[in-house]
């Protein structure tokens, strides 16, 4: 056990100091900080794209693509979801020593477990590899086992970096958590530039670089962590966290499932022998139906989090939680409607070659199936204020089950199109059991009729988007003329969200914060 002198040590403070209440406009400002590192991140990809392909070629670029899924995968089972109770449980005690040891002995629990696991995979490999990295005429064996234990040796210290980033959420440290961030990502981009571009290392070089960014993000970010808090282990801490986090592991699996399993299902399912083609063309519309998300919905949730667990008065804090709630579905879903409008449009701009162009047939599909599961995500957050996340296993269980069924029905008929349409169903099937099981845990009662009028401009965005588009497709409008039709469109749909949507003290009290931000 580590002493005990540095137990007076006091975390940080947020930038903002200690509330005096709930600030409004700080959750604004620090979701808007959080926003510009996956910003970054998805421009880079975008750019990056056609730099990937040409240095990893279509096999190589199979390759990494599952990688990636198999590294999301492990870091489920390994904790990741134990590191995001630590926000919850660092606000359920005032006592400084008692927050920095819940922070450390969660972090060191996490790294522990994962160092064992991918060191004994390590060893293992040899046997993993057939089943984890099949081998194929591109990859000799040796090469695809030097790939997975490059894979095994990355986890720990991206679960060990994670550590950091939610000591830096439950702090509300945003600006460094952007810092941090972009100055990683940056960093990794250069390494690819040489060993990709200029030494031609193929996955290897990709991920040597993420190795060497996520190490020395751990090093530098753990460190100054540890620094600042203390080297303490609390086992009696553990135990309340460890009963909240077990569940959402299996959850983490799930959710993975449902944003992934229609892939494969398409390759298997697509009559003929035009498989991936299929799925390339529909991960093109997937990627642009997801960028709304991508950008706005996670850093919301980074700050939202503490913002609303740091609220001790239960009424005061189902009353924010209901407001803020409708509030931030309604800033996504109206983002999402330049989506859902002009996905054809993108499709054309970001594909390239002609073939890419039919994604913007799902676009609107995933496009709004994503403003259902950002529906389910503020539907959960009483059920991790009760801290009930076992209820969360079932709900996300049968999600899943209702997308692999709907996908096993609808790609046979409607190819990916169908694929498009299950994402869609089954975020809404989601996000109407994340409300009936918040009723049942919490006295929160989410604004059910705003939260509808919400759902129904999304869907009559959707539905006009695939008439403008249709009638293009058909030579009935020209290309100048759909897009004003969707300007028209887009305005309307907006300014009913503004006039009907929103109450007036609500749009005067908008008008008022974006014109001190303006004069400030």
């Amino acid at each position: 056990m580590p002493p005990e002198s540095k137990a007076t040590s006091v975390p940080l403070t947020p930038e903002e100091g200690p509330p005096a209440g709930p600030r409004l406009g700080g959750l604004v400002r620090h979701s808007a900080i959080y926003s510009a590192a996956p910003l970054l991140r998805q421009l880079i990809a975008v750019g990056m794209t056609r730099l990937y392909t040409l240095w990893l070629g279509d096999s190589g670029f199979g390759v990494k693509g599952v990688i990636d899924l198999w590294m999301i995968g492990l870091q489920q089972l390994l904790g990741v979801n134990a590191l995001s109770a630590l926000v919850r449980f660092y606000y359920d005690s005032k006592d400084p020593k008692e927050r920095a040891a819940t922070v450390t002995s969660t972090t060191l629990l996490v790294s522990a477990l994962a160092w064992s696991i991918c060191a004994l995979a390590w060893i293992a490999a040899p046997s993993l590899q057939p089943l984890l990295l099949p081998s194929t005429s591109e990859f000799a064996d040796g090469e695809l086992l030097g790939l997975l234990r490059l894979m095994l040796l990355l986890i720990p210290f991206q679960l060990s970096t994670q550590s950091g980033y939610y000591y830096l959420q439950a702090i509300r440290r945003s600006g460094l958590y952007t810092t941090i961030q972009t100055a990683k990502l940056l960093f990794e981009i250069a390494l690819n530039f040489v060993l990709l571009g200029h030494f031609d290392m193929g996955v290897r070089g990709f991920l040597l670089s993420m190795l060497a960014g996520e190490a020395l993000t751990t090093v530098l970010l753990c460190g100054w962590m540890f620094r600042d808090l203390g080297v303490h282990f609390r086992a009696r801490l553990l135990k309340p966290l460890v009963a909240y986090a077990l569940p959402l592991i299996p959850v983490g699996v799930c959710q993975l499932a449902i944003h992934s399993l229609d892939r494969y299902l398409l390759v298997d399912l697509t009559t003929g022998d035009n498989g991936w083609s299929t799925t390339g063309v529909y991960e093109l519309g997937y990627k642009i139906g997801f960028l709304v998300t991508g950008v706005l919905l996670g850093p919301f949730i980074q700050i939202f989090h503490p913002w609303i667990f740091d609220i001790e008065d239960e009424t005061e804090r189902a009353d924010h939680l209901r407001r803020v709630a409708t509030w931030a579905v309604l800033a996504i879903a109206s983002v999402s409607l330049g989506v859902i409008l002009f996905g054809r449009q993108a499709a054309m701009l970001l594909g390239g070659e002609e073939k890419f162009w039919d994604a913007w047939r799902v676009i609107p599909w995933i496009a709004g199936g994503y403003v259902f599961w950002a529906l389910y995500h503020v539907a959960q957050i009483p059920v991790f204020i009760a801290k009930r996340t076992g209820r969360l296993f079932v709900i996300n269980l049968t999600a899943l089950g209702v997308n692999v069924i709907a996908n096993v029905t609808l790609i046979p008929r409607y190819g990916f199109i169908g694929a498009g349409i299950a994402t869609s169903l089954t975020f809404l099937v989601l996000s109407g059991l994340g409300f009936l099981t918040a009723r049942s845990v919490s006295p929160v009662r989410f604004e059910l009729g705003r939260l509808a009028q919400i759902t129904a401009l999304v869907v009559a965005a959707g539905a006009l988007a695939f008439l403008f588009d249709g009638m293009e497709v058909d030579g009935r409008l020209g290309l100048v003329e759909t897009i004003a039709c969707k300007a028209a469109v887009a305005a309307a749909l907006l300014g009913a969200a503004w006039r009907i949507i929103l109450h007036a003290d609500e749009r005067a009290a908008l008008v008022g914060f974006v014109a001190a931000r303006l004069g400030r």
